[in-house]
């Protein structure tokens, strides 16, 4: 179960540098791709934690802890990534504005890999 996500996790990983190294060759990022790249390395990170959160979550039985632990995992990746960009608006400006887009489409590849990899785990498992 672990083994299978980590691994898509991977791929995933590797999939997007792929894909943000050929945007970044063709003249995209151009002002920002040391962000494009921290981004990429925080999302994976992020994901990886809240995943594991989350087999802790699915192994509790009482089902209000079980939702309070599901409810927790997904308030800490989004506010860890709230607060990453945050980071980058106020402390570190980047003058073009455009620098959100890369991170929201990490940010939304990452959570569907992590909602897709759940719902199957669930499916298979009745939850407590």
């Amino acid at each position: 179960m672990m083994k299978g996500f980590f691994l898509k996790l991977v791929l995933l990983t590797a999939l997007s540098g792929l894909v943000l190294f050929a945007l970044q060759s063709q003249g995209f990022f151009a002002a920002y791709q040391s962000f494009v790249w921290i981004s990429l390395a925080f999302m994976f990170g992020v994901t990886a934690l809240v995943y594991l959160i989350f087999l802790r979550a699915l192994a509790i039985k009482d089902h209000s802890s079980f939702m309070m632990a599901f409810g927790s995992a997904f308030a800490i990746k989004s506010f860890a990534s709230l607060a990453f960009v945050s980071y980058f608006i106020f402390f570190r400006p980047i003058e073009d504005k455009y620098f959100i887009l890369p991170f929201f489409s990490l940010y939304f590849a990452y959570t569907g890999l992590l909602v897709f990899h759940l719902w199957q785990i669930t499916k298979r498992k009745p939850l407590p």
